[in-house]
């Protein structure tokens, strides 16, 4: 299950054996296992680095987007975004930062709401609503836009749609 977190959650990552042994706190072997697993099913793409082997997901598989969405549910992120997303009037983006955005396990869901105006009072009452929800604490904090030094280190998870004219 921590492999699929730590791929799925973001699909942006990638990762080594001997990375994701240490991350993950996990024996190399049973990563390994896991792994081939993973590719041999098409789920995860693999290419060498030198001697060592770089794996990410495979976007073509058709369980990708499959798996997403359940990894997000397990993980908490659907709950928010669906508490969040339709109440919040002004909300142009939603970001998952922390342990979530970098595909592990967490007991916390940090978050980002990117927007104008935004009632920080019924934001904490939804905060509160995803907690019971998810059985997670929830940190939501309020920005007009994402800070620069925080893109690299957060998920995207929802935007507002622009019509083109």
């Amino acid at each position: 299950m921590k492999l699929l977190l730590r791929f799925f959650l973001n699909q942006n990552l990638s990762g080594y054996l001997q990375g994701l042994s240490k991350e993950l706190d996990e024996n190399t072997n049973s990563i390994r296992v896991e792994l081939n697993r993973l590719e041999e099913a098409g789920l995860l793409a693999s290419k060498l680095d030198g001697r060592r082997k770089l794996y990410r997901v495979n976007p073509s598989h058709p369980l990708t987007s499959d798996l997403t969405s359940i990894v997000r549910k397990v993980s908490g992120i659907d709950a928010l975004v669906n508490r969040v997303v339709g109440r919040l009037k002004g909300l142009e983006q939603v970001w998952v930062c922390g342990d979530l955005a970098q595909g592990l396990q967490s007991e916390h869901i940090e978050c980002i709401l990117v927007g104008e105006a935004l009632d920080r009072e019924y934001i904490e009452q939804l905060c509160i609503r995803v907690e019971e929800l998810t059985e997670k604490t929830v940190q939501a904090t309020v920005n007009r836009k994402l800070p620069k030094e925080e893109l690299g280190q957060c998920l995207l998870v929802w935007a507002q749609e622009t019509s083109e004219k």
